[in-house]
């Protein structure tokens, strides 16, 4: 009986240390990937992993496991033997994220249409049309992200707010790189309140159609900047 309880300490001594790895796992992975789409780190900027460890305070196996979760997001590159640096930013990323948040983001506006509960309606809503008065260009794409965020909860499917996410990501740090290289003198409006009056009245059709024209909207001024400062 002792040593089958000083086996069962031993097995709940290292669940507690492998949670305990995977909660500094999250930790750096969650710093990492808000550096990463923020461009605290600039695309092809060599990412030293015990640098990294003295920089956050976290192990060397938690910054690994992170940064191999965000080579599977693509926003790492990992070189076995030349080092592991952040992504690169293109033309051709840009088309690629469209064509896939096209598709995901109209069926998410879709769902979100049928499933949201009345308060989420509403208060999504009200969120709308406090971003269409902003004019600061940094609280605009934060407003916006926020947007995205909520309506990915709404849509009730956890699957697809993975993918959701994860492709969102990319598309957010495309804007913080054209708003770094080629910043608008006259930002937009971001006026999501057509979209939200469409959830709001679970018409999911409607809701599907302008999402998809607001992707493609700013996937296309996304390609304009990026031609612009490459030129």
């Amino acid at each position: 009986m002792t040593n089958i309880a000083a086996g069962a300490a031993m097995l709940s001594g290292s669940d507690k240390a492998t949670k305990s790895e995977e909660r500094f796992s999250d930790k750096a992975y969650g710093i990492l990937l808000d550096r990463l789409v923020r461009l605290h780190y600039q695309p092809l900027q060599p990412l030293n992993e015990r640098e990294l460890t003295a920089e956050l305070d976290i192990g060397l196996a938690p910054i690994r496991e992170a940064l191999r979760r965000l080579e599977g997001e693509h926003l790492v590159v990992i070189y076995p033997r030349r080092g592991i640096f952040a992504a690169d930013i293109g033309l051709r990323d840009q088309q690629s994220i469209k064509e896939v948040r096209l598709e995901l983001e109209g069926l998410a506006a879709s769902l979100a249409a049928m499933r949201a509960t009345t308060q989420e309606r509403q208060s999504l809503m009200k969120f709308a049309e406090k971003l269409a008065e902003e004019r600061d260009i940094s609280l605009q794409i934060a407003g916006d992200a926020e947007i995205h965020r909520r309506i990915y909860r709404m849509a009730r499917n956890d699957y697809l707010a993975i993918m959701l996410t994860q492709n969102f990501n990319l598309a957010l740090r495309l804007w913080y790189f054209c708003n770094q290289s080629a910043p608008s003198p006259t930002p937009e409006t971001v006026d999501h309140r057509p979209l939200v009056l469409a959830i709001l009245t679970a018409d999911s059709e409607k809701a599907r159609t302008l999402m998809r024209e607001h992707v493609a909207h700013d996937s296309d001024r996304v390609r304009d900047l990026l031609f612009k400062s490459t030129a």
